[in-house]
This record gives structure tokens, C-alpha cells and sequence, in this order.
């Protein structure tokens, strides 16, 4: 997930480490972000790779910036096609991939909008399920079940809310086709 984002980030120009780490934080916010303790040996073993270039600049405090080859763009448009396992990480990932929808073509962007979208109803069934089983669910406390129901409408609001955009987003697509 975070060689997707370094990759990504990297299609439009170079970029230092802590210039990296703060576009980030500014797309998965600050309870996602990368320590630099991962991204420098991230960024050492893509450029071993030969995905990247890394050069550190003279300067009083000598930073290390990253530029992206020819063939990590190639494993950029792979990684971002890749369908997304259904993991903890899984909605991070599609937020990335959709932080990079503009380097995609039309076709590619409608199939990462569906993959997410795909995602996104998983969610809701999987969240009404969990709404099921709280409401015939019998020898629970009252007052968990209820605080229990009150989470879940906010988790079913935010997932309803990205299905929606994502359905927009689709629709837009379909207007440029």
C-alpha cells in the first residue's frame, strides 16, 4: 500500500522523504501515516528495485529525494490495477488508488471505482448483518445493544455516504465515454 502511494506520488515529480510523509498524512490522515523509520527503507528498496532513483542533495541539511524510472511507472500502473484484498487495510488502499485516479485512463479509473464500489456494498451488508444480529440478538444488555446500534447507523451513514460519491464518480465517467 505505501509503495503504491510512494509510486503515485512520484508520477508527477520528485519528492524528498518529508515531502512524501506530508502528502500522505494530508490523504490518509494523521492516524495513517508512515513513520520515517518505514518509508526511508521503503524508498532503499525501491530504488534497489530500479523503480526509483535516489539522490541526496548538497545542501547544509543534505535531504534524499526520490525520482521515479521508467520501469516504476510500469509497477505503478500494476499496482493500482491490482484488485485490493479484502483486508483492515483494504479502505486505506482504495483511498490511495483514488488519489491517483487522474494518472489513469478512463477504462482504469471505472475499474478501481468499481473494485471500491464492489467493497463498499460488502461493507453494507456486512454491516446490516451486524444491525440483525443486535436486533434478534436476545442476551445482550439493553443499553450495550443500544450504544452497539447507535455506532453501527454512523458506520452504515459513512459507508452509504462513499457509495454515493462513488456512484457519482462512475456516473462521470460514463458521461466522458
Amino acid at each position: 500500500m505505501y509503495e503504491l502511494f510512494v509510486l503515485g506520488q512520484l508520477m508527477d515529480h520528485e519528492m524528498a522523504g518529508y515531502q512524501l510523509r506530508k502528502a500522505l498524512k494530508a490523504v490518509v490522515g494523521q492516524e495513517q501515516t508512515v513513520s520515517y523509520g518505514v518509508l526511508y527503507p521503503l524508498l532503499e528498496r525501491l530504488s534497489q528495485a530500479g523503480d526509483i532513483i535516489l539522490t541526496t542533495t548538497d545542501t547544509q541539511r543534505p535531504k534524499k529525494v526520490a525520482t521515479l524510472t521508467a520501469q516504476g511507472r510500469a509497477h505503478f500502473k500494476e499496482l493500482v490495477l491490482v484488485p485490493v484484498t479484502i483486508n483492515k487495510q483494504a479502505q486505506l488502499t482504495f483511498q490511495i488508488k483514488c488519489e491517483f485516479l487522474h494518472l489513469l485512463s478512463v477504462a482504469d479509473q471505472r475499474t478501481v471505482l468499481q473494485d471500491f464500489r464492489a467493497f463498499s456494498h460488502f461493507q453494507l451488508q456486512n454491516l446490516q448483518a451486524v444491525r440483525d444480529y443486535l436486533t434478534d440478538h436476545p442476551r445482550m444488555v439493553p443499553s450495550d445493544v443500544a450504544d452497539s446500534l447507535q455506532v453501527n447507523q454512523l458506520q452504515q451513514v459513512r459507508a452509504q455516504a462513499q457509495d454515493d460519491w462513488l456512484v457519482e464518480r462512475i456516473a462521470n465517467l460514463e458521461k466522458k465515454a
